[in-house]
Parts: structure tokens; C-alpha cells; sequence
């Protein structure tokens, strides 16, 4: 990208390293639409992300849409009848964003079993609160 700055190249080297950025760092690169993510998880966007090649990688750190992981915990239960959070978890987690750290991802995964419960009505649970057995409704 010959249009960018020393600054600009700079500023994205720190975000690659996951380095803090001040609130100017971080309005010059949004403006630029060059960085996406919410302080402080930022992360390369699409289209510098296809530039230097890294496609596969901002796939990875952005992470997927809610919706995908709900699919995917619904065929499981379509196939194998009954899940425990063990196995939500084995299935889920590795796949979030390589951005958060074990307890967001924990806590983002929480969020989404959430809403297929209560809001979405798609799962139950038919095991107890500190030992979940989730089942499709």
C-alpha cells in the first residue's frame, strides 16, 4: 500500500504487535478504515488484511457471526441429541476470535448459549445450573 504514511505503517506495525494505541492513533487508522475491533482488541482490516496477504488471519481475529456458532451447537445437538457444557465447549471455544483471551471467549460463549435459551428458544436445559445438559426444543 504506497499510499500510506511512515506514521500510518508505524501505527499498523503496533497494532500486528498488539500494542496499546492512543485515542489520535486510533481515530487516524479508523478514519483510513485500516484497523476495525473495539479498544483495545483492534485488528487489521479486510482490506489490508488482502494486501499483505493475511486473509486467513483477520478471518481469525474478527472472528465469525453469532449466528454460525448457534448453527453449529444446533447440528451437534441434531446429532448427537444432548450436549454438556464440556462439549459446547469443546466445540466452540477454539473457534472465537483470536482476539479475546480464555475468559472472554468463556464469557462471549455464556452470552450466546444465553440467547439460544431464552431469547431464541432454540435449547433447553435439562440438566441443573451447575451442570447444564442442553437439548433442541
Amino acid at each position: 500500500m504506497p499510499n500510506l504514511s511512515l506514521e500510518e505503517i508505524i501505527l499498523l506495525d503496533k497494532v500486528a504487535k498488539n500494542k496499546n494505541l492512543n485515542s489520535e492513533e486510533i481515530k487516524l487508522l479508523k478514519s483510513k478504515k485500516l484497523i476495525e475491533g473495539r479498544k483495545p482488541n483492534f485488528y487489521i482490516s479486510s482490506k489490508v488484511a488482502l494486501v499483505v496477504g493475511e486473509k486467513g488471519d483477520y478471518i481469525k481475529m474478527r472472528g465469525l457471526k453469532d449466528e454460525h456458532y448457534k448453527k453449529m451447537i444446533l447440528e451437534y445437538l441434531a446429532k448427537y441429541k444432548t450436549a454438556t457444557k464440556g462439549d459446547i465447549d469443546n466445540l466452540i471455544l477454539e473457534l472465537l476470535p483470536t482476539i479475546l483471551d480464555i475468559n472472554k471467549k468463556k464469557n462471549k460463549l455464556r452470552n450466546i448459549i444465553y440467547a439460544m435459551s431464552n431469547k431464541d428458544n432454540l435449547i433447553k436445559n435439562i440438566g441443573t445450573n451447575r451442570k447444564p445438559k442442553w437439548v433442541k426444543v
